[in-house]
């Protein structure tokens, strides 16, 4: 069974992994190669080029055209994921940030904490005159909150509860905040009610992305940040924004209150319209390879274990 389960995940690895052939022009493929290519390595590659003609046919109207003048600074992104593809990390200012190598997004702004009350942040007023509204409706339905142990990769000691806990935002589930954020500029990551339990905290670690920031609207409860260095508190019916890129912690040192979250990720604003546009098509094309990356996968999943519980049972038998 252990061996099951570490196929398993190996397996699901290999089916989430973006291939190169995503962001450039797949080489032909000699002929020997692929007749030394197990059916399922053939399928894989089928579905990445599959997904990279798709992309740029629908970015840039066909599958071998030039990028538009608009889209170069994308361009070199999804060359940088190409180049990428073992979660390398590239430790920039000092050690204050931390990049994946194949999320460098060139020429974007690294600002720390951002000043929610410059004109690149007037979309918040709105959704901030919603602030009641929505504690309202997070207090009736925010029951079951995902959490799980996080770990520590930083010099702290393994997995540690961090009191952290997530549900996402739905116009099923929070029809009010969804309505709130219509006209946000919500970057294709993540957008949820989220929780940070009394007395807990999430050690100080780096999300990597540059291209989306973090933004939160306080609920209720008061908590704070700490982000490269500062702090950043939680004050109810305010926001506050942060580039997650540079180490940060956040903390609830309240003994019995728990701090209650918008947590929504947004585009950074040196982002230009063209841009946002390739990366949530870029989101949708990478969703779907994977789903059918796991799908090819299933039947050779299968096979293994029929093989290992033959295996295990011949054993047994003997």
């Amino acid at each position: 069974m252990h061996r099951i389960r570490s196929m398993r995940a190996l397996l699901a690895f290999l089916a989430a992994v973006p291939a190169s052939s995503l962001h450039s022009t797949p080489p032909p493929r000699r002929r020997a190669s692929r007749l030394h290519a197990t059916e399922w390595q053939a399928a894989l590659d089928d579905i990445d080029g599959d997904a990279w003609r798709d992309l740029r046919r629908e970015l840039y109207g066909a599958p071998d055209a030039a990028p538009p003048s608009t889209l170069k600074r994308f361009e070199t992104y999804c060359e940088n994921r190409r180049k990428s593809l073992e979660e390398e990390v590239l430790e920039d200012l000092g050690g204050r940030r931390l990049l994946e190598c194949q999320q460098n997004y060139p020429d974007l702004e690294a600002t720390p904490i951002w000043d929610v009350t410059t004109e690149a942040w007037r979309w918040l007023d709105p959704i901030l005159a919603q602030t009641e509204k929505m504690r309202d409706e997070v207090r009736r339905r925010a029951t079951t909150f995902r959490e799980s142990k996080w770990v520590d990769t930083y010099g702290r000691d393994g997995a540690y509860d961090s009191g952290w806990g997530m549900v996402d935002i739905t116009p099923q589930a929070f029809p009010a905040v969804a309505r709130a954020l219509r006209g946000a500029p919500l970057a294709p990551r993540r957008r949820c009610i989220a929780r940070q339990r009394a007395d807990r905290s999430i050690h100080a670690h780096s999300d990597r992305v540059p291209w989306a920031l973090t933004c939160h609207i306080t609920l209720e409860g008061r908590g704070h940040m700490v982000v490269d260095g500062e702090r950043l508190d939680w004050t109810p019916g305010e926001a506050t924004v942060c580039d997650t890129t540079f180490f940060h912690s956040a903390h609830n040192e309240h003994p019995s209150e728990d701090v209650y979250l918008v947590h929504l990720d947004v585009f950074h604003p040196g982002l230009s319209t063209d841009e946002r546009h390739a990366l949530e098509a870029l989101s949708r094309h990478l969703a779907a390879a994977r789903r059918r990356r796991a799908a090819a996968l299933s039947p050779f999943v299968a096979g293994l274990e029929s093989a290992f519980s033959a295996g295990d049972a011949s054993r047994d038998e003997s």
